[in-house]
C-alpha cells in the first residue's frame, strides 16, 4: 500500500502532522463534497493519487482537551469560519511530534516520536 499523506494538526500550540485519518460524517451539512466544476473553478484540477486515497487532507487542532476540524482541502470542503468540534471521533490519535526527516509528509519510517492521544465522542480522555 501506498504511503498516505498525513493530516495537518494543531497541538499543544504546535503546527504538526498525524498519521491518523479520523473521517467526518459526509452528511453534516457544513461538510461540502465538491463537484469536478467546483475544483475547476478553484483553479485546482480534481488530484487522484494513490497516496491520499481518502480523498481529501483534513486539518484539526486539539484545543482545551476539545478535537476540532479546521479545514478540508482536496474533494471536500468546510463551510463557515468556525472551527467544527469532532463529537464523531472515538479513536486513539498518533501526532507526529518529531519527524524522521523534513519534507513530504507521509506514511511512517520508524523514527518519528509519536504523542498517543486517546479521543472519545471528541474529548481528549488521554494522552501516551
Amino acid at each position: 500500500m501506498t504511503a498516505q499523506l498525513h493530516e495537518n494538526m494543531i497541538y499543544e500550540g504546535q503546527y504538526l502532522s498525524m498519521f491518523s485519518f479520523p473521517g467526518f460524517p459526509e452528511d453534516h451539512p457544513r461538510i461540502i463534497e465538491l463537484t469536478d466544476k467546483q475544483i475547476w473553478a478553484k483553479g485546482e484540477p480534481r488530484r487522484v493519487s494513490s497516496n491520499c486515497w481518502r480523498g481529501y487532507i483534513g486539518s484539526w487542532e486539539i484545543k482545551d482537551a476539545k478535537l476540532y476540524l479546521l479545514r478540508l482541502e482536496r474533494d471536500y470542503e468546510l463551510e463557515g469560519d468556525e472551527p467544527l468540534f469532532a463529537d464523531w471521533v472515538t479513536e486513539e490519535l498518533h501526532i507526529i511530534i518529531e519527524t524522521a526527516f523534513e519534507g513530504f509528509r507521509a506514511g511512517l519510517h520508524g523514527y518519528e516520536t509519536i504523542e498517543k492521544v486517546t479521543i472519545k465522542q471528541g474529548l481528549v480522555v488521554e494522552k501516551k
